[in-house]
């Protein structure tokens, strides 16, 4: 009995990890979306005709580059493509 009660404690208290987990994905989807409805506002911005040809769309909202005689960058975003039978 003693095990099955620390098994459902530790479930309980690993449960607000993954919620934790689930809002920060949300949170750079929202990100994402709110960059990629800016760029399309922009006048110049990406050629309707080119969008509409896209398979996939890539939003990186930020970007940290780093350089100190070799250099890298991070960033993450997120990826759609239109795959299947109706996309």
């Amino acid at each position: 009995m003693r095990k099955v009660s620390v098994f459902v404690i530790a479930t309980f208290l690993a449960c607000p990890i993954f919620a934790a987990n689930e809002t920060r994905e949300q949170k750079r989807l929202d990100t994402c979306a709110q960059v990629f409805g800016e760029i399309l506002d922009i006048p110049d911005g990406i050629p309707k005709d080119l969008l509409n040809q896209a398979e996939c769309v890539i939003v990186i909202p930020t970007v940290l580059k780093f350089a100190i005689g070799i250099g890298g960058d991070f960033g993450r975003g997120a990826i759609t493509c239109r795959t299947g039978e109706h996309f």
